[in-house]
């Protein structure tokens, strides 16, 4: 007869093998992709092609609002009191983007993702509205969608201390509605997402990609923060790469979530604003010669890049959002010498602040994500005066990194660890990867960059 102690030792076991069976079977399986087997494919990618001369803008994150759905009670400042965005001055802001880039050369402009608070069908006609005066006045607009934009279980209106759902729009909504902001002028259409290719001028190709995962989107609920692309769309998206090459067609991308992290330990904690496999997907991109993402998600402006062994290189050009400070849009120019110049400009006076919106905006941002951080160290049971005082020092990371270019000033520490009770040293140190993080910023700049296109050198 077997002992109790042998049985024990056989039902772990057992249950050893169940958990390894389990984990295999659910295991994703790596993506194949043709250039990683294909020896003359990669060949023809060593040459990679030219870029020809064009300028374009790029804005991200607009989170339009429309006003209709209530700015005023006690329910809209509870949402407020959640987020770090300036909704109720949406429409100004957008307003002063839309003023200063109508007065700019470049007739292009590329938005990445998240147009509406949550996808409110209302908020994304007005947003297309506003859209069209840009095209009116003889700019080309293409968009993508954002994790807010489509099928949002939270698409409410505020009235008094209560929320009322409104309608929202599906992805072939999203589509009809935004059809003449790239979708019209697709040369192709991923059946699987609303990713598609389109040419900004001869030689040069977009590939508008949709990451977002609103397909599990819950009524009620909120809309699903993290980004993935299927295993159909990441064989369209090579497929789109390997013709751009066939035909010598440069290429550069826009999408919402990033393909690398903007610091160290963003993956874990918050990557849910990263894509789904994002090594594999920026080495994609990269060795297909597509040389420039750019991409929103996170409100921060930030560029990092990623080089490979092989020569290949890709830069992340995330742009903030245009809610959030500092309130940016870029300004990219590609020259005949394969010189990319990054140039930042900033939101500095909407209707209601037209003299101090900056220092508004930002103490806006550090108030707004102060509260969320109290809320989080409170949760950890930390005292709420102490709470409050820690959530200051990580709401001045955030805004620094949410500027770009993160540095500290002379005698300036990133969050104080000392005289602290137990508890809030443990919660400290438990996120300080976090705190480090924001305040080391990756090379190259994050605001103002040029970037040699030929060999990925920058300065």
């Amino acid at each position: 007869m077997r002992t109790a102690k042998t049985l024990s030792r056989i039902i772990q076991f057992s249950i050893c093998v169940i958990i390894i069976v389990t984990l295999l079977a659910c295991a994703t399986p790596k993506q194949a992709f043709e250039y990683e087997s294909n020896a003359s494919l990669r060949q023809q990618l060593a040459q990679a092609p030219a870029y020809p001369e064009i300028g374009f803008i790029v804005f991200s994150d607009p989170h339009i609002y429309d006003p209709s759905l209530g700015i005023t009670g006690k329910a809209f400042e509870a949402y407020l009191d959640k987020d770090r965005k300036l909704l109720r001055e949406s429409p100004e802001i957008l307003e002063s983007a839309i003023a200063s880039i109508k007065n700019l050369k470049h007739d292009i402009v590329l938005v990445s993702g998240d147009l509406t608070k949550d996808g409110e069908k209302v908020s994304h006609e007005l947003f297309a509205s506003y859209l069209a005066q840009l095209e009116a006045a003889g700019k080309k607009v293409y968009v993508v969608p954002g994790n807010h934009d489509i099928v949002n279980g939270h698409s409410y209106k505020y009235v008094g201390d209560n929320i009322e759902r409104v309608p929202n729009i599906t992805a072939e909504q999203f589509a009809q509605m935004y059809n003449d902001f790239g979708f019209k002028d697709a040369l192709q259409r991923d059946p699987n997402s609303l990713s598609y290719v389109a040419e900004l001028q001869p030689g040069l190709w977009l590939l508008a990609l949709d990451s977002n995962l609103y397909r599990e989107n819950v009524e009620d609920k909120e809309s699903v923060t993290d980004g993935k692309f299927s295993a159909e769309t990441l064989m369209w998206i090579e497929k789109m790469l390997g013709q751009a090459a066939k035909e010598n067609k440069a290429v550069i991308v826009m999408m919402h979530h990033g393909i690398m992290e903007h610091y160290a330990g963003q993956q874990k904690n918050y990557g849910e604003y990263i894509v789904d496999d994002y090594e594999e997907v920026a080495k994609l991109l990269a060795n297909y010669n597509a040389r420039l993402v750019f991409t929103g998600h996170y409100h921060a402006q930030d560029i990092t890049e990623k080089k490979y062994d092989n020569g290949k290189f890709v830069f992340d050009i995330e742009t903030g959002a245009l809610v959030t400070y500092p309130c940016p849009f870029r300004v990219v120019t590609i020259d005949k010498d394969q010189i990319a110049t990054i140039v930042s400009e900033r939101v500095t006076s909407i209707a209601s602040h037209p003299d101090n919106f900056p220092a508004y905006a930002k103490q806006y941002l550090q108030e707004g994500i102060a509260t969320i951080a109290t809320g989080v160290l409170v949760g950890y049971k930390v005292d709420r005066p102490e709470a409050e005082k820690i959530a200051q020092e990580i709401a001045v990371g955030f805004g620094a990194h949410y500027g770009g270019d993160e540095q500290l000033a002379p005698g300036q520490t990133m969050v104080t660890e000392t005289g602290l009770s137990p508890l809030a040293w443990l919660v400290i140190q438990y996120r300080k990867d976090l705190i480090l993080g924001l305040w080391n910023d990756l090379p190259p700049p994050d605001n103002n960059l040029t970037i040699n296109l030929k060999d990925g050198s920058w300065k």
